[in-house]
């Protein structure tokens, strides 16, 4: 096992020659030229051309679970706060971020990924049997949830140190928009396809579904070629490593900036899409469960529009500038959303807020990825998984202040609170306008 997964052994790995060493790596990265090579640039690399349609697979499969499960607990329990309960288990995984970090810096990325998506699918192989027995019982879906959450957060963290490794720089900005883009996709047919699945199949014949796409994503991922993680961690130990890699961005505001503006945006901005929404279609606009949705899919059509726009112009702004800009006018479409009475407009709103987060989060991931030398890439990514904590956070002061206040004051406030805090982000670290 070991010498599958050691960084040191790289029976995949292209000849030492094509890597970079962590000297040249960040600053090749953020100087390196952008190429103009089309909006289909990253599928020329032969390793994204497997990546890309195997992490489409898994958020599929993700995105069929969160809905089977919510139904199931629903129908079973008829307690919503169990529905936000087994939700919140999706994100358990993520307290472990930096020591998945430490992982990923230490093993193949590309053997993790391949074991990390086989482990997935025997999980909810497990949940399948149990259905198609009609021996489930709530409890087993809160388990599922459980390890399905510890273990999708070492796919997120893993996934996106391999790309940069298999992705030369200069296409690096074109292959993240791509990947964004088959993630949006998959998020909403993977919803759409697990209902109906669902509804007209029931809940263990939906799974089977599951497991087919988990397990397609980590046969497809063994297509992958890693050509750059030719540095390995010291042997002091991963507890040691993980203060280092902590330490170093500590001292690096070209990683730092991008880290803090991540919990931000997850403080201020993604409540209102996961987790406010029915609150706005109720309170705002007197909606039921059918204009609920179509909110919640107009920030998706517009997260994809951003996607493909970057996809086709990323070269076209340094990363940390798009970022900065991105952040600023996410928060800006946040306080038109809060200020809007009339629906239509502000499914337009939800649409531009879509796109705007698209191209901050992209520009964010990319901006990272740039500045991480090879052998602190995963650790970098692993820290930047705990930014979603402050989503929770958002949550419980956003409804206590929707309760005292009004949703749309809430949501006012959250816009106000981000716009400071980005702005007050960019004169700390002027150098993100810059870069």
């Amino acid at each position: 096992m070991n010498d599958s997964l050691d960084g040191s052994k790289q029976p995949n790995a292209e000849p030492a020659s094509a890597s970079r060493t962590a000297d040249e790596i960040a600053p090749a990265a953020l100087l390196a030229p952008a190429r103009r090579g089309g909006i289909l640039d990253a599928f020329q690399n032969r390793s994204f051309r497997y990546q890309w349609p195997a992490d489409g697979l898994t958020i599929w499969a993700f995105e069929m679970e969160t809905l089977i499960l919510g139904w199931y607990i629903l129908n079973a329990t008829d307690s919503p706060a169990l529905v936000g309960l087994i939700g919140t288990l999706r994100f358990g995984g993520t307290l472990f971020g930096p020591v998945y970090g430490a992982l990923t810096d230490k093993f193949n990325r590309r053997a993790l990924l391949i074991v990390n998506r086989a482990v997935l699918s025997g999980i909810a192989l497990g949940f399948t049997v149990l259905a198609l027995l009609g021996a489930l019982e709530p409890w087993h879906a809160f388990v599922l949830a459980f390890l399905t959450g510890i273990v999708r957060n070492l796919d997120n963290v893993v996934r996106q140190a391999l790309m940069a490794d298999v992705i030369p720089a200069r296409s690096l900005s074109n292959a993240l928009a791509l990947s964004r883009g088959v993630m949006d996709i998959s998020r909403i047919t993977g919803a759409l396809l697990g209902g109906a699945l669902l509804g007209a199949l029931g809940i263990g014949e939906a799974y089977v579904a599951v497991v087919l796409l988990y397990a397609g994503s980590s046969l497809i991922s063994v297509g992958i070629v890693l050509k750059s993680q030719t540095i390995k961690m010291d042997d002091s130990g991963w507890l040691s490593n993980l203060r280092d890699g902590v330490s170093y961005m500590r001292h690096d505001q070209t990683i730092l900036g991008p880290l803090v503006l991540a919990f931000l945006v997850n403080l201020t901005l993604f409540p209102t899409v996961n987790g406010l929404m029915p609150v706005v279609a109720r309170e705002i606009y007197n909606m039921g469960p059918n204009g609920l949705a179509v909110m919640q899919m107009a920030p998706g059509i517009g997260a994809l529009i951003g996607s493909v726009w970057l996809a086709a112009r990323a070269g076209s702004a340094t990363p940390m500038r798009r970022m900065m800009i991105g952040v600023l006018l996410w928060h800006l479409s946040m306080l038109a959303f809060a200020l809007m009475g009339w629906w239509l407009a502000a499914l337009v709103t939800l649409v531009v807020f879509g796109t705007t987060q698209s191209v901050a989060m992209i520009s964010m991931a990319t901006t990272l990825l740039h500045a991480s030398p090879v052998e602190y890439r995963g650790r970098v990514m692993g820290v930047r998984s705990l930014a979603v904590y402050g989503l929770p956070m958002g949550l419980l002061i956003s409804g206590v202040i929707a309760e005292w206040l009004g949703i749309r004051t809430a949501l006012a406030i959250n816009a106000i609170v981000g716009l400071g805090g980005t702005v007050l982000a960019a004169v700390v670290w002027r150098g993100l306008w810059a870069k």
